[in-house]
């Protein structure tokens, strides 16, 4: 939360993939957000000292940033070589570049595991999240690592859930390493999600904001914050009783090939209907807590 108690607001680039580095930064500005998660591949050639000198001229904080390379295993809507020990260097170097930023976290995920078995992607993602987790240490940049949805095994990911992060966390010998928590994927994961955000909260230091339509089509069938099925207040009451004080990242991805996609929408105007529906979840959830 900000210093007046309102929730910190954020635009995550990945969600702007038509938008340049300066685009973003102006819509971040209209829509009523003082964050933006840059994501690396967008800045191309610019020097990121003079990104990070831009953001500050414009009030903004880099966010949860995102490094060109995300995963430590190849996926087919992952970018980056199909190589791990390639993938696991170029993330190295994206955190290196995007800690000149001096965003408050860093992106990571394990990517799918692909043709390798269950315990041989976990155990090759874990070689690669410590090497990314020190070159973090190196530049003092926190990590998020973000997991997903049940539903989707062979997409992105080789851990599900909120839990069973953190069980992989430990045994990657890395508890210390934070969590993004990203509605979509984690709002119905488990019987308790209110009492387990609750409990999770101060591990947690990225939200990725977005909805969930029901019923949904695709995993970019993504929808603007309170226009989807999400119990949105109960979850930012259970995030602040556990004492949550950071970003709420807007991150919703939808395919145009759907007629009524988000994304056909223009940028500021989601940008802003993102701002207000997590405003208006934050009120409600208010009532929730006294």
């Amino acid at each position: 939360m900000t210093s007046d108690n309102k929730p910190k607001y954020a635009i995550c680039e990945l969600a702007f993939p038509d938008t340049t580095i300066e685009e973003d930064i102006d819509i971040a500005v209209q829509s009523g957000a003082t964050g933006l998660s840059i994501d690396e591949a967008k800045l191309g050639d610019r020097n990121p000292r003079d990104v990070a000198a831009a953001l500050r001229a414009a009030g903004l904080q880099a966010a949860g940033c995102i490094p060109a390379v995300m995963s430590f295993l190849p996926g087919p809507w992952i970018n980056g070589p199909d190589d791990i020990d390639e993938r696991v260097e170029l993330m190295v170097k994206g955190v290196k570049k995007l800690a000149q930023l001096e965003p408050t976290s860093i992106l990571c995920l394990t990517g799918p595991r692909g043709s390798m078995s269950q315990a041989q992607a976990r155990k090759r993602s874990i070689e690669g999240i410590r090497a990314v987790a020190d070159a973090a240490d190196e530049v003092g940049i926190p990590l998020s690592f973000e997991t997903f949805r049940y539903a989707e095994p062979q997409n992105f990911s080789v851990v599900f859930g909120l839990q069973e992060a953190v069980e992989y966390l430990e045994e990657a010998g890395r508890p210390d390493i934070a969590l993004c928590y990203d509605i979509w994927h984690v709002w119905d994961s488990s019987d308790d999600i209110l009492e387990l955000t609750r409990r999770l909260a101060p591990r947690i230091n990225l939200v990725h904001l977005d909805d969930y339509r029901q019923p949904t089509r695709a995993w970019a069938d993504r929808v603007l914050p309170g226009d989807g099925v999400v119990n949105l207040p109960g979850i930012i009451a259970a995030l602040r009783e556990g004492g949550y004080d950071s970003w709420y990242d807007l991150e919703v991805f939808s395919d145009r090939e759907f007629p009524d996609s988000v994304w056909r929408l223009p940028w500021l105007e989601q940008a802003r209907r993102g701002h207000d529906g997590l405003m208006r979840a934050y009120e409600a959830s208010l009532s929730l807590t006294g």
